[in-house]
């Protein structure tokens, strides 16, 4: 059976927050020289991946629970109610109402993830009752299609919007599959006709994700330009599942923080901080990517030990 808490998904949650945060806020510019910039971008690229693979870890059990569709209309509210707080707080009313429109339905900055994973959990709602064959196999033609769209974007041969491959059907879509998978696979084993790979196998995934990732983007590099790095590689593909099973095998204490809570939070609201860091010219990202991830965990913290808020952090959390 699937254990109610995993906590080795918290820790991890916690920890690709602070992932997003500092890909956001360009610290690893200022740290890093071109080669490690690459070797960064591609560890914390790892972010919504594993993100997303959480998301369809649980949405599977939240299919159980024959709450689907509610948690997908949660995701939405979510979605609507942080673009309404980012529209006040960034004054985005300036803009041309075409622009906010566009923005709204294709995914505004960070928030498209909400509105990705709203779309890719509406895909597989059609894809599950054909069984875990028909899902994978959709997760590969979707995640190969998102894969080519971006190669001909990035090396100019076909003007692909950003929103297009980076999205809900060609970036998300596969990998929440694989959480869901992995959840059905833990929960009813012989429901799913493949077996998770041991440590030795997975850790060799990883390493070679890694290094079909660095190849990617050293030959976009080299052929398009310098500033020609990936969203994200194929090697993703590999790394992803392969850390996100090393870390279900992962046996870590309860945590008296909730870090769940703290990684949702920090995720929506520390682009706002950053915005903040942006208008005063905060000249160096460090103290910003701080206060950005360290304000929503406070916040989240010190709600939850007074005892208020609990409603309103369920809500927007």
């Amino acid at each position: 059976m699937i254990q109610d808490r995993v906590y080795s998904i918290d820790y991890m949650r916690a920890i690709l927050a602070a992932f997003v945060v500092i890909g956001h806020s360009g610290l690893g510019r200022e740290t890093f020289g071109s080669f490690g910039l690459i070797v960064l971008s591609i560890v914390l690229r790892h972010a919504v991946p594993l993100f997303a693979m959480t998301a369809g870890y649980f949405l599977f059990r939240t299919q159980q629970k024959a709450r689907y569709w509610l948690w997908v209309q949660r995701i939405l509210l979510i979605y609507v109610a942080w673009y309404l707080i980012y529209f006040v707080f960034m004054q985005l009313w300036q803009q041309a109402t075409t622009q906010n429109l566009r923005e709204f339905l294709l995914g505004f900055r960070h928030l498209w993830f909400l509105e990705g994973l709203v779309v890719a959990a509406c895909m597989m709602a059609l894809v599950i009752p054909r069984g875990p064959r028909a899902m994978l196999l959709s997760a590969v033609a979707f995640g190969s299609i998102g894969l080519v769209l971006q190669y001909a974007s990035i090396g100019h041969l076909v003007p692909v919007p950003l929103e297009v491959f980076r999205s809900g059907p060609f970036f998300l879509y596969p990998f929440m599959v694989m959480g869901y998978l992995f959840a059905q696979k833990m929960s009813a084993p012989q429901s799913v006709p493949w077996a998770i790979p041991g440590r030795g196998v997975l850790i060799a995934a990883l390493l070679t994700g890694l290094v079909l990732a660095l190849c990617e983007n050293l030959v976009f590099l080299t052929v398009v330009n310098r500033y020609a790095i990936l969203e994200f590689q194929a090697g993703l593909f590999l790394m992803a599942p392969a850390i996100f099973a090393l870390t279900l095998r992962v046996s870590v204490p309860a945590s008296g923080l909730p870090l769940g809570r703290i990684a949702s939070a920090v995720y929506v609201i520390h682009y706002l901080f950053l915005h903040f860091a942006s208008e005063m010219q905060v000249s160096h990202p460090l103290v910003p990517t701080l206060v950005a991830f360290f304000a929503p965990a406070l916040m989240v913290v010190a709600m939850v030990r007074i005892g208020r808020g609990q409603r309103w952090l369920a809500q927007l959390f």
